[in-house]
């Protein structure tokens, strides 16, 4: 293969990848910031929302691992 052709391809891969990345970053900081604009009844509740959320970022990797992704 032709060296330039290499490279071309490497980029395209590093920006699908950096623009994939930045999307996640942002789907999670969203819902992180919807915990955090409910008001929260106790620290106790508080600890529920945020337990939650870990547990669908723990869902969603396992759904992730299991396709290969």
């Amino acid at each position: 293969m032709d060296k330039a052709f290499v490279e071309e391809m490497r980029k395209r891969v590093e920006k699908e990848l950096a623009e994939r990345e930045r999307s996640v970053v942002q789907f999670w900081k969203e819902e992180l910031e919807k915990v955090l604009k409910k008001p929260a009844e106790s620290l106790g509740a508080l600890q529920v929302e945020l337990k939650n959320l870990a547990t669908r970022m723990e869902n969603r990797l396992k759904v992730l691992k299991k396709t290969g992704m």
